[in-house]
């Protein structure tokens, strides 16, 4: 299973002015999203939906029976982090999500929690639901 970001946002019927505006550097007509092998997600951590990486999104296939709002919802989430790995570079990126999740392990917080508690999760988080209808 292959199709584009742009696929998806237009099924969930989500402004695309606004993404634009939200995402400059993103451009979801041409991210490619991937079904996420079986091999790959052995290494994804419980309740994982996708990944994004600086040239596409990987999905679970599960994620697909989905509603079109929800998986819209996901897209955006996932095209932010895609944003992100541009404005900060790949360096950047690693340093302050890994940062910020070890400096929530290391506080005292469950995986999950330190997991919700990185910066740049809550941004994908915000954009996704200011976006994603």
């Amino acid at each position: 299973m292959r199709f584009r970001a742009l696929e998806a946002l237009t099924r969930a019927d989500l402004d695309l002015e606004r993404l634009t505006v939200a995402l400059p550097t993103v451009d979801p007509a041409i991210v490619s999203v991937r079904s996420a092998s079986r091999p790959f997600r052995l290494f994804w951590p419980k309740g994982i939906s996708a990944v994004a990486m600086p040239w596409g999104i990987y999905l679970h296939p599960d994620r697909l029976e989905r509603s079109a709002a929800d998986v819209g919802r996901l897209m955006v989430h996932e095209l932010t982090h895609i944003d992100q790995w541009r404005r900060f570079g790949a360096i950047g990126w690693g340093r302050s999500y890994l940062g910020d999740y070890f400096r929530g392990r290391r506080s005292g917080l469950t995986h999950h929690e330190a997991y919700r508690a990185i910066g740049l999760e809550r941004e994908a988080r915000d954009v996704a639901a200011r976006l994603g209808g």
